[in-house]
């Protein structure tokens, strides 16, 4: 049984501003709560896990149907905080969305693959994010490893690029890709500058594309678009 609630901060219709779909017109969910704290995230609110108000299923549908309207975006972007912490929630909301005609675009830290199990096979997109020891303080390459795996043809990889990222665990992140599928692609995106954090030299971020463009078939360099148009 879904539990009765979930915490989400906010439910709104915009363009998606990061990633390989960057410019459409999605509607996002975006949910309280996240398992991590990166020094670039600029979201902060959402990390505490009580952080937002408690929706229940048929309220966020509603929500969403609103702002669909006739003729509105058809793609629900589930976001964070991290979505996945809300898998309960999920696994009821996901198949409602197909049913609605919704197709599902899942935003993510991945670092959680036993709750992206039980909601896999309802998601059309899934945009994983690389997190490497510098911006979390945590090893979480293993956990990427079984979420990268598990994800198939569903997933882009990002990696937020700011001026303290190591080479190592940049080259470690493109050797990931390269072992598990290399066909996936990957979306390196320069840090938006926030709080303590700080975006890559240009010049070294061009070096790292050439070097991860020799050993994966799709590489990209994308910012947060959404960021320079001031818009949600």
């Amino acid at each position: 049984m879904a539990p009765a609630k979930a915490s989400v901060l906010e439910i709104f219709k915009s363009r998606q501003g990061e990633g390989l779909f960057a410019g459409e017109p999605h509607l996002f969910v975006r949910f309280g709560g996240c398992n991590l704290v990166c020094d670039y995230c600029d979201t902060p609110d959402s990390i505490p896990v009580q952080s937002g108000t408690r929706w229940d299923l048929d309220g966020v549908l509603a929500r969403l149907g609103h702002l669909r309207g006739d003729g509105g975006p058809s793609v629900v972007s589930l976001t964070g905080g991290e979505p996945l912490l809300h898998a309960d929630f999920l696994e009821a909301l996901v198949p409602r969305l197909r049913a609605l005609g919704y197709r599902v675009h899942l935003e993510t830290n991945g670092s959680l693959p036993n709750a992206l199990a039980r909601i896999i096979k309802g998601c059309d997109w899934i945009a994983m994010d690389f997190k490497p020891d510098s911006a979390t303080g945590r090893d979480l390459w293993e956990a990427h490893r079984w979420f990268l795996e598990m994800s198939g043809s569903k997933v882009f990889v990002k990696m937020v690029l700011t001026g303290k990222t190591a080479e190592a665990e940049f080259r470690r992140g493109v050797d990931l890709v390269a072992t598990v599928r290399p066909g996936t692609p990957l979306v390196l995106q320069p840090a938006t500058p926030w709080g303590s954090a700080r975006s890559i030299p240009l010049a070294r971020l061009t070096f790292w594309w050439e070097w991860a463009a020799r050993r994966l078939r799709d590489v990209r360099i994308i910012p947060q678009i959404h960021r320079l148009w001031e818009i949600a």
